[in-house]
């Protein structure tokens, strides 16, 4: 059966929801299309126990055990790294997934080729092991996003935790930063972001447990959110001052009546600030 997706599993003391999130995936409509990569960042716990069962039974689980404990960046790293389908999408064993979620956001990015990578809108949970079914649909108890913009991803994270993605954005953006801790994917859709479409979905694509001992619950995170938004803040400005001079230099070849040399800036301009001329046509 052909692959579609590759899903990216980090594991570290996570025996208590691995089976669980096994059934998770199974339950996807497309299942079958699922290539499955687990790494086990040297747990204690004996997850491949509770994994070795379910391998004997589907063979789109792999399962890799590393000698040494790393984070969940470097541990995505090297499961993107041995993907072989065109989607790739991590999944935490302690969420939770709409049945249909892979099934749509797949569609969508094949419905949507200039789009690098779709997202839907997200149930939260205080209780672990809350199902997806229990999801409810209320003010502080969601993540619902409004249409992507890169500014509005610059003050917050509307990615979510469970987006899917092109693989082959690897090779022009890089992987994930192993310099954060809690928010490296937040560093990587900001990277991402000033060269790629991204595309939100008005649909509950999973159920996120948050919780003060989760990465992103640590003090970590604030420091490592403040960090990154400076960063990118001020990568921000540099590219709107050179968005204003290649403008300005557009501007004049159409003066001039060179509009063949002007949609060659425009083109260049595309491919280096995306975000800033995605809609911008002469």
């Amino acid at each position: 059966m052909k692959k579609i997706i590759s899903v990216i599993i980090s594991t570290y003391n996570s025996a208590n929801f691995m089976a669980e999130c096994l059934d998770e995936l199974i339950k996807q409509t497309i299942f079958k299309h699922l290539e499955i990569i687990i790494v086990d960042a040297a747990s204690p716990q004996k997850e491949k126990d509770i994994v070795h069962p379910y391998q004997k039974k589907y063979e789109n689980i792999s399962y890799l055990r590393l000698n040494k404990r790393i984070g969940i960046y470097p541990a995505w790293n090297i499961g993107i790294k041995k993907t072989t389908a065109p989607y790739v999408t991590p999944f935490s064993t302690n969420d939770r997934l709409n049945p249909a979620a892979y099934e749509t956001l797949s569609k969508a990015l094949d419905e949507n080729p200039d789009a690098d990578l779709v997202y839907g809108d997200t149930y939260l949970s205080h209780l672990p092991h809350t199902p997806f079914e229990h999801g409810i649909d209320t003010p502080g108890m969601v993540q619902k996003w409004d249409e992507y913009s890169y500014k509005f991803l610059l003050e917050d994270n509307c990615i979510g935790p469970h987006p899917m993605w092109r693989r082959k954005i690897h090779d022009t953006v890089g992987y994930f930063s192993e310099d954060y801790v809690a928010l490296g994917d937040q560093e990587f859709w900001l990277r991402l972001g000033r060269h790629s479409k991204m595309l939100h979905i008005p649909f509950f694509s999973g159920l996120f447990w948050w919780s003060k001992k989760s990465l992103s619950g640590q003090d970590i995170s604030h420091t490592e959110f403040l960090s990154i938004r400076k960063k990118y803040y001020h990568q921000y400005l540099n590219d709107y001052r050179m968005m204003e001079h290649n403008l300005k230099a557009i501007e004049n070849l159409i003066h001039l009546g060179q509009k063949d040399k002007a949609e060659k800036i425009v083109e260049e301009c595309k491919k280096q600030y995306f975000y800033m001329f995605e809609n911008f046509n002469i």
